[in-house]
């Protein structure tokens, strides 16, 4: 068929252990969005690496938007959507670094991520970190099993990005 090589929902059960994960760490979730959140800024570089990892055009496109909104450069998206934490603050690298390997962990970072990641931030601030890598990559695969049936539907036509082709 195409040379899609990204993560989709191949069963309704992902998607449901997923959407499970997500109501599990529904207090979190809520308070990404509140004052008392994380700053969107950092909400966002977590969206973008995440993205990166995943490779979902969609989402990388609408918080691209986002990024830009929160303030972040067109040069820091890109990086980021490269994986490039140069130009991020400091502060935040270790958030970031947590949310590349949740996602290329698929969601099971190791015992000693989470223990610096809360050494780092406190519990709370860790969870929204965490929960942000979770919505992120919930949409990466939605995004993603989209694209891999239109590509499918479409004999490769459309859905795939280039290095696919």
């Amino acid at each position: 068929m195409t040379g899609f090589r990204r993560r989709i929902y191949a069963s309704p059960f992902q998607f449901g252990r997923d959407l499970w994960r997500v109501a599990q760490s529904l207090r979190p979730v809520i308070a990404l969005s509140s004052r008392a959140g994380i700053p969107s800024g950092l909400r966002e570089r977590i969206m973008l690496v995440v993205t990166g990892v995943n490779r979902c055009r969609h989402c990388a496109h609408g918080h691209q938007f986002l990024a830009q909104m929160a303030g972040i450069s067109k040069a820091e998206i890109a990086a980021l959507l490269n994986l490039d934490l140069a130009n991020c603050p400091e502060g935040e690298i270790p958030a970031l670094l947590f949310s590349i390997h949740w996602a290329e962990s698929d969601g099971l970072p190791g015992a000693a991520a989470m223990t610096a990641l809360e050494a780092a931030y406190g519990l709370a601030f860790a969870r929204q970190i965490e929960a942000a890598a979770l919505l992120i990559s919930v949409g990466n695969r939605i995004g993603n099993s989209f694209d891999f049936v239109l590509a499918r539907i479409s004999g490769g036509r459309f859905g795939l990005l280039a290095g696919e082709r």
